[in-house]
């Protein structure tokens, strides 16, 4: 199964946003579809999805060529959806 690229960074109030909407909101009901990139730990990685998808800041979600940047909730629940299904 492929999964979502969820791109984060230390001090990101949005990221921290980002994250407990997923687990308060959402109920942590997409957590096996998503793979946290952080900046720190997952260096390559996180600079090469940011390079390939021109990403300016985080958090972004990343899926295939489909990319949501920043936090607001319908977008993110949108992308989720479209990609994931309804949970």
């Amino acid at each position: 199964m492929n999964k979502a690229y969820l791109l984060t960074k230390d001090n990101c109030p949005q990221c921290t946003q980002l994250k407990m909407f997923l687990k308060m909101a959402l109920k942590d009901a997409y957590l096996e579809q998503l793979q946290e990139v952080h900046q720190m730990k997952d260096t390559d990685l996180f600079n090469m999805l940011v390079s390939k998808h021109t990403i300016l800041s985080t958090p972004a979600l990343i899926y295939q060529e489909d990319v949501v940047r920043g936090f607001a909730p319908q977008p993110v629940v949108n992308f989720l959806t479209k990609h994931f299904g309804k949970k």
